[in-house]
């Protein structure tokens, strides 16, 4: 079974509450893991593709900046290409520009022509290549993945799932 939550934090508090619980049944405690989701994909990445490398909140925003340094056409503020990025192309998963041409882009509140959609998936797709030149993944890739996997394999890493907040 697994319980898992959103913080490293919270799941050690929740391990911990857990062992208090359960007290004397050590057994039914050996069939219950207690992750947060950032570790809890980590860990599954590993065991199914080997060693995640992890690029950090830091090194994309860099990378998003450099790769829009590269177009002097651009006008984006880096905060919004970062925005554009979690909540879109990440969010998402678009890994070609049809895809990103036609995602009804909800919540944002900027409307794009595609001429600067076109400039922006031109900054992503650099974004996409720095990355992979570095051999890094985002949380969103690493989900994605294990995602493809488990369905393609049938076989589901738990029996039981509590996710907090879910």
């Amino acid at each position: 079974m697994l319980l898992a939550t959103f913080s490293d934090a919270l799941a050690n508090a929740l391990r911990a509450k857990l062992r208090r619980l359960i007290g004397n049944e050590a057994m039914l405690g050996e069939r219950v893991e207690v992750y947060s989701m950032n570790s809890l994909g980590r860990r599954l990445y590993e065991l199914n593709f080997g060693r995640a490398q992890i690029a950090t909140r830091e090194m994309l925003v860099k990378t998003i900046e450099e790769s829009a340094r590269a177009m002097p056409e651009n006008r984006f503020s880096p905060r919004f290409l970062m925005a554009e990025w979690e909540q879109v192309v990440e969010a998402w998963q678009l890994k070609s520009w049809e895809n990103y041409r036609d995602v009804t882009r909800l919540g944002r509140k900027t409307r794009l022509p595609d001429a600067q959609r076109n400039l922006l998936w031109s900054i992503f797709e650099r974004v996409r290549a720095s990355l992979d030149d570095s051999k890094l993944i985002t949380y969103a890739d690493l989900f994605s993945r294990l995602a493809e996997k488990i369905a393609s394999s049938g076989k589901a890493p738990f029996d039981f799932a509590v996710i907090d907040e879910a």
